[in-house]
């Protein structure tokens, strides 16, 4: 039997978060590269380092703290908790990253490293608890999929806010820090928003078959392996994909004012797709439908790394075709963690959503943290240097090379684990939420 539906105030509310998680997720995967080469004055290689340094904390902090709120007792909810708390210094150090620092040399690459580590810190406080608590909203298949698709709506919608309006306000201003500054307003809301909608919902203190065993032992758990592998391969091409779209507009197709236009292009088409991405899991089950997304996404970036140089309207026409991909990418490995979490239930008696959310998004970001590297060090290797109006022929055909056929294979790959190795189906979950319930 299905579980009753969301409230919609209740999905949207939850959701409403996702959106100034994302304001501040979409900045730095799109423009914190560009900015640190190219207004802080990086070389690509240290941008990369930076980048790398701090996504690597991030990565451990996150099974960390997602283990930490598993044990959390709190009157407010053991999550909700670690929201509130962290909310704030979020806010404010995601600002700090976009204001520039009085340093040169070495010192100004330690600098942004550190002042990396520590937004990450509070970002990892904030979204690995608010992840973690979707398994408690609801135990329904295809119920978790609506959940996640009005989540990543508004995160869509946030991501679209940071893309357009931080670098409008850059030009207009001269100044990334005060768009950064509007926008770190613009996220306190959300995150308010959230609180209120899910008081209530959460567990106050941890379940009583908490055990204290080593978090990386939900690795043994063969679904979430499958998971964590589709998630990781979508996510490390978006981050690559999000990176050099600054570099890739600006001095492949040569026509700067066209970059709000080009991520408008991927996020609208993204947003736009959300609900063709759930009903194709309705009906069909989540592994299908992503694959059949994200080889569409595979095809679109060849095509994009085949744009002649100089286009401009064709552009954007391939660009806005990455739609179902990105969308798939958000929504559906989102929507079969919580489903491997009941699985792990089942088979070990504990519940350890904060410990699966955690290291999902450790594998995530460390992928990532290595990819982002990667894109500094190849610019950096085929010559690309930093501030110049026009780049050589190699450093042009190495991005176009790092946004086209090296993410296309790894989604490539995704496919075929997803066809060939599913992580759970519909009627295995529900026969999962049958023992639950009848034990």
């Amino acid at each position: 039997m299905n579980a009753p539906r969301l409230p919609g105030t209740l999905r949207h509310g939850y959701g409403a978060a996702a959106a100034s998680l994302a304001i501040a997720n979409t900045a730095v995967m799109f423009f914190l590269l560009w900015f640190l080469v190219e207004q802080a004055g990086l070389r690509p290689a240290a941008a990369g380092t930076v980048l790398l340094v701090g996504k690597c904390w991030d990565a451990v902090s996150d099974p960390l703290i997602g283990r930490w709120s598993d044990r959390t007792r709190s009157r407010f909810g053991r999550r909700r908790a670690w929201v509130a708390a962290g909310s704030l210094p979020f806010v404010l150090l995601f600002g700090a990253l976009w204001w520039g620092l009085p340093l040169t040399g070495w010192l100004l690459v330690a600098g942004y490293a550190l002042l990396l580590v520590a937004y990450s810190t509070a970002y990892t406080a904030v979204v690995v608890p608010y992840g973690a608590l979707t398994p408690d909203l609801t135990r329904d298949y295809d119920e978790r999929t609506r959940l996640n698709a009005a989540r990543m709506g508004w995160s869509m919608a946030g991501g679209m806010v940071a893309g357009i309006l931080l670098p409008m306000v850059a030009r207009a201003s001269g100044s990334w820090g005060l768009g950064a500054a509007l926008l770190g307003a613009l996220m306190i809301p959300g995150l308010l928003v959230m609180l209120r909608a899910t008081r209530g919902r959460d567990r106050t203190e941890p379940p009583a078959d908490l055990a204290g065993g080593p978090m990386w032992s939900v690795l043994r758990n063969q679904a979430f392996r499958r998971t964590a592998v589709l998630f990781v391969l979508a996510w490390t091409s978006i981050a690559t994909l999000s990176a050099l779209v600054p570099f890739f507009v600006n001095h492949h197709l040569r026509h700067p004012a066209l970059l709000d236009a080009a991520f408008a292009a991927i996020q609208v088409s993204a947003l736009i797709c959300i609900p063709l991405v759930a009903w194709m899991a309705r009906r069909w089950d989540k592994a299908r439908a992503y694959a059949i997304c994200i080889a569409s996404w595979a095809l679109v970036l060849l095509g994009l790394a085949a744009v002649p140089a100089g286009t401009g309207v064709a552009a954007l026409a391939v660009a806005a075709l990455c739609g179902p991909g990105v969308a798939a990418a958000h929504v559906l490995p989102w929507s079969m963690l919580p489903d491997v979490v009941e699985a792990d239930q089942v088979a070990t008696g504990e519940d350890r959503a904060g410990a699966f959310y955690g290291v999902m998004t450790f594998l995530e970001k460390s992928a990532t943290a290595v990819a982002l590297w990667g894109v500094g060090v190849g610019l950096e290797v085929a010559g690309w240097v930093e501030g110049a109006a026009s780049q050589s022929a190699g450093a042009l055909q190495a991005l176009l090379v790092m946004i086209g056929p090296v993410p296309a294979a790894a989604l490539a790959l995704a496919v075929l684990l997803a066809l060939l190795r599913p992580p759970m189906g519909r009627d295995a979950h529900r026969a999962l939420v049958r023992r639950l319930a009848s034990a």
